[in-house]
């Protein structure tokens, strides 16, 4: 897409999500349009129209990648129902941005990779947090190497204790672990530029019960040794929500990163301590702006097809071995 063109957005899957964040994200951009909408069933798709003054209303995935006004689709479906819509984009000639996690099993993770690439269009998944600079502080002191070689990496995440969506306590789709661990997952691979090698897990309801995790222990090592250790939850009123990476010359901590007015990332090492101070940017509208710019050739951080695969195969692992209670492999 040339110039400064409006990128003309299509949305398929309505919830809390788009009405709440990504809706008013592609209104309040000037290079942004929100043009056509899908929803689950007729009166909730007439319902967003009109919320929104969409002018597009479909009934399908394939009817609103065929409008020849749409540019992007956004996929918000349930976690379930990802790879209709981008395989239905992709064919429709659309580029996609489509909503964690990027898919539930590596088959149709592949698929959907394969589609995209089959088809010439941009495909990105919706890990909106990379955006943050406080993020991208703690990607810059960890590739630099001053903190020499990583030994630990620990990472805690809260969510409300109560979310409305009937997915999240769909066991085969929702839970913590789908919900707000995959963040986790994203985050300390891509600061640290390394891969998850094997991981054991914990939940809590117990997932060998059929039931969705509201609370998640991971313990992983890292292709090169390193330690990590994950919490996400959604029984806690209280959490610290911060990060902690531990190196064999110095260490980077940060302040909560969640419900605060002001990120801290602090570094000690040999010279001293150092920190840095950031205010929260809102992340679900640069996701829209960095998208629009990736059309325009700018190469942006949002994670391609291909990590959103490996994600999948970390998650596979975490599920085997809620259910094994051992060790389990990568990939």
């Amino acid at each position: 897409m040339a110039g400064n063109k409006a990128v003309r957005w299509g949305i398929v899957g309505l919830g809390a999500i788009v009405v709440d964040s990504i809706a008013p994200a592609i209104a309040a951009i000037p290079d942004a349009e929100l043009v056509a909408c899908c929803g689950r069933t007729p009166e909730d798709t007439r319902a967003f129209a009109e919320r929104f003054g969409v002018a597009g209303r479909y009934d399908s995935p394939e009817a609103l990648a065929a409008d020849p006004t749409v540019d992007a689709v956004y996929v918000a479906t349930p976690n379930a129902f990802h790879h209709g819509p981008v395989i239905a984009a992709a064919r429709g000639g659309k580029h996609v941005l489509c909503e964690k996690p990027f898919a539930l099993s590596t088959g149709l993770a592949q698929q959907m990779v394969d589609a995209c690439r089959k088809a010439d269009v941009i495909l990105r998944v919706a890990h909106q947090i990379r955006l943050e600079p406080a993020l991208q502080r703690v990607r810059e002191v960890i590739r630099s190497g001053v903190l020499g070689r990583l030994r630990s990496i620990q990472f805690e995440r809260t969510a409300p204790l109560d979310q409305a969506g009937d997915w999240r306590k769909d066991p085969s789709q929702g839970g913590i672990l789908f919900d707000v661990a995959v963040h986790l997952l994203d985050l300390v691979q891509w600061t640290s530029g390394r891969s998850i090698a094997e991981v054991v897990t914990l939940t809590h309801p117990d997932r060998r019960a059929g039931h969705p995790d509201d609370t998640i222990s991971i313990l992983g090592r890292m292709d090169d040794g390193c330690h990590v250790a994950l919490r996400a939850s959604r029984e806690l009123p209280f959490g610290r929500n911060d990060l902690v990476v531990e190196g064999t010359q110095g260490m980077l901590s940060t302040s909560g990163l969640r419900w605060v007015d002001e990120f801290v990332v602090e570094v000690k090492d040999a010279s001293g301590t150092r920190s840095d101070r950031f205010v929260p940017t809102p992340t679900y509208r640069r996701e829209i702006e960095v998208f629009g710019a990736e059309l325009r050739g700018e190469r942006s951080l949002l994670p391609d097809g291909e990590e959103g695969v490996a994600m999948v195969r970390v998650i596979e692992a975490i599920l085997a071995s809620a259910q094994s209670r051992r060790v389990e492999p990568v990939g």
